[in-house]
């Protein structure tokens, strides 16, 4: 698993797209789309397993931003608050779709999920596989802190600022998810 960290530099430069974007620029607006497209992609496919919103959701969200800019104060990082309002527009896309869809990917959409295509595409496709299917034992909340913790790097202060629940909530979430996937994965993976 990979985890995202952003530098201070970083931090500062994503600020100052925020205090730009309250003003109405525009082009920092764009800027702060695309740093965080990719990143919002990942979370939000990771909170609703749906690939089918991910698009709507992140232009929920980016409208957020662009009408709430002014109203962000920086005492916290600005990734932990754009993934709280991330966090929160795909809980309720997922709760409004409660309708489970077959989610059989074709083998081509799997690739594409795939920075490297090298030779070792199949061990990547499977592994791709293990996780998703023992992501899906998982709570939607459990995916949420799963996904804070080791993909976007948050600490489980900033999890539970973005969850607005106490920090312990998001410990015991974690240590759920955990014994869940140690169950799990070895199950998938033909092992015991």
């Amino acid at each position: 698993m990979q985890r995202s960290f952003s530098s201070q530099a970083q931090q500062d430069k994503e600020r100052g797209l925020i205090a730009e974007i309250a003003t109405g620029d525009e082009h920092a607006f764009e800027q702060l789309y695309q740093i965080y497209f990719t990143r919002l992609s990942q979370f939000i496919f990771h909170i609703t397993r749906r690939q089918d919103c991910i698009g709507e959701i992140i232009n929920d969200v980016m409208y957020v931003v662009w009408e709430k800019a002014s109203t962000y104060d920086q005492v916290c990082r600005p990734s932990t608050w754009i993934l709280g309002i991330a966090y929160f527009k795909a809980l309720k896309s997922t709760v409004q779709s409660q309708i489970r869809e077959d989610r059989s990917v074709e083998l081509n959409d799997e690739l594409d999920y795939f920075p490297d295509r090298g030779a070792q595409w199949t061990a990547q496709l499977e592994t791709s596989n293990w996780l998703e299917a023992a992501f899906d034992k998982l709570s939607t909340e459990q995916r949420a802190v799963v996904e804070m913790t080791y993909y976007q790097g948050l600490h489980y202060s900033e999890i539970s600022e973005i969850m607005q629940c106490p920090e312990n909530t998001v410990k015991t979430r974690m240590f759920h998810a955990r014994k869940i996937l140690a169950k799990v994965l070895p199950e998938l993976s033909g092992g015991s």
